[in-house]
């Protein structure tokens, strides 16, 4: 398995799931604001799923 940059794709859905999970922990906005944490894991995951993945083919 070798590491490389992730996809601009994966990167701007990880920019977005930061977004909407700091918006939610400062704002209170109906069901964005209760999976806060979890939103800012995905985004996460998704980076580091883009990182460890890109160009794995199967």
């Amino acid at each position: 398995m070798k590491l490389s940059a992730f996809t601009l794709l994966l990167f701007f859905v990880a920019v977005a799931l930061v977004g909407a999970s700091l918006l939610g922990h400062f704002r209170p906005v109906p069901h964005i604001s209760e999976y806060a944490y979890w939103l800012m894991t995905a985004a996460f995951a998704v980076l580091s799923f883009g990182i460890v993945f890109k160009g794995e083919t199967r």
